[in-house]
């Protein structure tokens, strides 16, 4: 039995909306496969050392596979922390500052949801309430390693005036 050309058209046609192919969805497998740390495009310098951290991580931690996000704004960012798209997030300093002064209520948003892990020179990593204790942990062990043996530009920080207060596991279960 032959099966004319139009029909098989039809047929490949109708199979693509059969199943249903769409990306919708898959940002949240990839983000469940990839550790996001974000930045936001109007802090200066926190693209490139995001760019360095990943690269810190990919050699401590590889099982977390570490990849960069950039927001557009502080508001995009404070967004994605709060509502678990993104729970981990690299902000400078300056720009905390900034937002404190130019957006109060932003910046409220941003610390009730967030909190710090790691502090270094210039920069925090913070993360919402919701990422997990273990990962907590993990991420402050391997960036505290990787600072003793050879990567100076992850030494830990401590800083008693922060905008974001730090995470209870930071100094209750590492020492210092």
């Amino acid at each position: 039995m032959k099966i004319s050309y139009k029909i098989k058209i039809f047929i490949i046609a109708l199979s693509f909306f059969i199943s249903g192919h769409a990306p919708w969805g898959q940002h949240e497998v990839y983000r469940q496969m990839h550790m996001l740390i974000m930045c936001s495009k109007k802090d200066e310098g926190a693209f490139e050392f995001t760019k360095n951290l990943i690269t810190i991580l990919g050699e401590y931690l590889p099982e977390a596979k570490a990849r960069a996000a950039r927001t557009r704004d502080a508001e995009r960012l404070t967004d994605l922390l709060s509502t678990n798209q993104i729970p981990l997030a690299i902000v400078s300093n300056d720009f905390l500052v900034n937002l404190q002064r130019e957006d109060t209520n932003l910046f409220k948003d941003l610390f009730e949801h967030s909190k710090t892990l790691y502090t270094f020179k210039e920069m925090l990593l913070i993360t919402n309430h919701h990422f997990p204790e273990q990962h907590v942990i993990a991420v402050v062990e391997s960036l505290f390693k990787a600072a003793k043996e050879k990567h100076a530009s992850v030494t830990f920080v401590k800083k008693n005036n922060l905008k974001i207060d730090y995470d209870e596991a930071v100094f209750q279960k590492l020492k210092f």
